[in-house]
């Protein structure tokens, strides 16, 4: 078998990589990350597995996708001076020469021996040779030399937006088997779903997986499994950075945990989160605040008008990241958290805030990324609080799909009387603790939140 070097898609789609010996169709539109693709496969083969790969092109020239792979981590002129790669240039070939050329490609893979072939594009190919050429070029040349080496050549076709057939309607019929990316939109935003309508000698349990294109090149949503007996459970907790909260909540907050912070806007939630962050930081545990709503240089500003040393806190254990997900998808927002996660190993992580997240992301889609995010933390043992701006009556929360799944809710809420704000809180939820019911006064002062009896 033949594997992908994306780990995801080898272990959980094929489940042991492409089938030896066959053609596979990659099909989709400009853009959809045919090329990406079909390069990590050539640069997985040729870094993890030592196999010699070969690049066709008509689609662009060998300085260009050298260029271009470059920006994504794969060097390919490493490749070719240490003989497991060869990059073919016909994209100045004409019609007329391109068919005595493909004997000489032929010949040239004879020579080489790759296991792995990339031919980009099928549909440029299929122009000047029609449609027989092509089937011939298919089935009996290329056909007969990957079958014979065991290798395996990834067809590159455009498929047109809209359009049932792939390329000129015949390389799916020559072919072992056939991947489709294309675009998806829901909302604002538009995903990636790679579809497997045919794949001979793999048994799929789905047709349809979902794909970002990251500065890592192609990534799939891999859902995190996590079983009962798997989750460390303990006893520790950790603080709120507020001391009468700590004391509400009859000491703290066990580790691992996800807290959420509801209430409206004005309510003091970023507060109460920048709290939690700097003063775990403080103690010595790592801690990562993602915003979604405020630059970093606001962040800073607002931490330092309560009193908050977070300047201190980010010299050793905290780091701030800021970005807007408008026109992102669940998946790209949760990968995004993951490799942080995966590359910080944060103790305390802070999500601000899920209202910019429902702005722009269909509410099931989102309640999934939260359900896979839930996972992914626990079996950290990362403790997570994530804002919300939604009113609270202290007894419902509106956006339930995010409530069922948090060990603690803390609510917030205010009134005007007398031309005078007045602020409420209360401790909604806390499984396995012996919580505060008390609704509380609090005020966000020149030191932060100030909670009263």
């Amino acid at each position: 078998m033949t594997k992908t070097g994306i780990e995801y898609f080898d272990e959980y789609i094929l489940r042991d990589g492409f089938p030896e010996g066959s053609l596979i169709l990659v099909a989709g539109e400009p853009g959809a990350g045919k090329t990406i693709f079909a390069a990590t496969f050539l640069y997985n083969g040729a870094k993890k597995f030592g196999e010699k790969g070969v690049y066709i092109s008509l689609a662009e020239t060998k300085k260009e996708f050298y260029e271009s792979m470059r920006g994504l981590g794969m060097d390919f002129e490493e490749l070719e001076n240490r003989g497991l790669f060869k990059f073919i240039d016909l994209v100045t070939v004409g019609g007329e020469a391109l068919d005595k050329e493909l004997g000489l490609v032929i010949e040239e893979l004879a020579n080489f021996q790759p296991k792995r072939i990339v031919l980009d594009s099928i549909s440029v190919f299929a122009q000047p040779l029609g449609i027989e050429k092509t089937r011939i070029l298919l089935h009996t040349m290329l056909g007969r030399f990957v079958k014979a080496q065991n290798a395996i050549a990834l067809l590159i076709a455009e498929k047109p937006a809209g359009a049932e057939k792939i390329g000129y309607g015949v390389e799916e019929f020559v072919v072992d088997g056939v991947l489709i990316l294309r675009y998806e939109s829901f909302g604002e935003v538009t995903r990636r779903v790679m579809e497997i309508p045919k794949m001979r000698r793999r048994s799929l349990e789905k047709a349809h997986y979902e794909y970002v294109i990251t500065s890592r090149g192609i990534e799939f949503l891999a859902i995190p499994e996590l079983k009962r007996e798997e989750i460390e459970y303990t006893t520790e907790k950790i603080t709120t950075g507020i001391d009468k909260l700590d004391e509400m909540l009859n000491g703290g907050i066990y580790k691992g945990s996800s807290v959420l912070l509801v209430g409206m806007t004005g309510t003091g939630k970023s507060t109460f989160a920048l709290h939690f962050a700097v003063a775990n930081a403080l103690q010595g545990r790592k801690a990562v605040y993602i915003s979604f709503e405020e630059p970093m240089d606001q962040i800073i500003r607002a931490a330092k008008n309560y009193g908050m040393p977070i300047e201190e806190a980010m010299k050793e254990n905290l780091k701030v990241f800021t970005w807007v997900p408008e026109s992102r998808t669940p998946v790209y927002t949760f990968l995004k958290i993951r490799e942080i996660i995966e590359e910080f190993k944060p103790e305390v992580l802070v999500i601000d805030s899920l209202t910019s997240l429902r702005q722009h992301m269909d509410e099931k889609e989102l309640t999934k990324m939260l359900r896979y995010l839930g996972l992914l933390t626990k079996a950290n043992r990362t403790t997570t609080y994530f804002t919300l701006n939604e009113e609270t009556d202290f007894e419902v929360v509106p956006f339930t799909g995010a409530s069922t799944m948090m060990d603690v809710i803390i609510g917030l809420k205010y009134q005007v009387q007398d031309g005078n704000i007045k602020r409420r809180m209360a401790v909604v939820k806390a499984r396995a603790s012996n919580h505060s019911r008390e609704i509380r006064r609090y005020e966000i002062t020149d030191r932060g939140v100030e909670i009263y009896e």
